[in-house]
């Protein structure tokens, strides 16, 4: 799990060195993913709106982030995309999921590091601040949208779904940007493809046979400090005391979020054994 949060890490160190337009880097990043995923599993399948929409929820919060990267630093970006688990829980109260009491603390601490990193961190720009935003709204959207489709569709065909149906969303960008598909591009993008999205969702996936789903989100959190040490290591940029301030209170919230909801789970596991207890009170229970 650690080697999948610093393989994502780098993702948008990579789209910096690729020198593709956002758009253009992500269609090729999806277009060589479900190529090779179909390849493999020998079939497509996208049988649900949810689906569907998950895939153009893919495609646009990985464009607004990757561009948000080109008009602030890379850290600053990535703290606000962050926020995007902490937004997908006020989707999810909107859809009839109740929202807890811890859940609201950590909506409140992330809301605080997102506004201290758009106000006070360096080098934002008020395009910049939007995109990064909008990135964040749409990964809250994707979070969501592959939450409902998940009960229907294998995580891998719901990958292949995704990523398919990003190809197709983002393929007109093709013609709308000029750009040179330079050999060191494109094994930028085949590398984007294939490592840190086909291997990188095999660890994934792996670890989570290994450990539980909650250690898993939470481990996912280093992903921001990941990309804040690459950035500085491979771009020269430094984050800032407020960036560093921000981006603690967003992981923050977003850990929060974690345990909230592996408290509700585990109180959820404990009530059927409540019940069947209160029930053998007036029954013999078989052993």
């Amino acid at each position: 799990m650690l080697a999948v949060t610093a393989i994502w890490g780098s993702v948008p160190i990579i789209f910096e060195l690729s020198g593709l337009p956002s758009p253009v880097f992500v269609f090729f990043r999806v277009a060589i993913t479900a190529v090779l995923l179909a390849v493999a599993l020998r079939g497509f399948a996208c049988d649900s709106l949810t689906a569907i929409l998950s895939g153009v929820f893919l495609a646009l919060n990985w464009i607004f982030l990757f561009h948000a990267t080109t008009l602030m630093p890379v850290s600053t970006a990535v703290m606000i995309y962050y926020a995007g688990p902490i937004i997908a829980s006020v989707y999810m109260h909107f859809l009839g999921e109740k929202m807890q009491t811890l859940k609201l603390l950590a909506l409140l601490v992330s809301f605080i590091g997102v506004t201290m990193l758009m106000g006070f961190a360096s080098y934002t720009t008020p395009l910049g601040v939007l995109f990064a935003a909008l990135s964040a709204a749409f990964y809250a959207a994707l979070i969501v949208t592959s939450k409902l489709s998940a009960s229907r569709m294998a995580p891998i065909h719901l990958v292949l779904c995704q990523t398919s149906v990003a190809t197709f969303f983002t393929a007109p960008f093709l013609a709308l940007y000029r750009f040179e598909a330079t050999p060191s591009a494109l094994v930028a993008a085949f590398t984007a493809a294939v490592l840190n999205t086909l291997l990188a969702l095999f660890l994934w996936y792996d670890a989570l046979r290994r450990i539980t789903v909650q250690l898993a989100s939470a481990l996912s959190y280093l992903d921001p400090v990941y990309a804040s040490t690459f950035a500085f290591l491979f771009l020269g940029q430094t984050p800032s005391q407020w960036t560093a301030a921000g981006g603690a209170l967003v992981i923050l919230g977003g850990v929060i979020s974690i345990y909230a909801e592996t408290r509700a789970n585990k109180q959820h596991d404990k009530k059927p054994a409540s019940i069947a207890k209160r029930s053998c009170k007036k029954t013999v229970c078989a052993t």
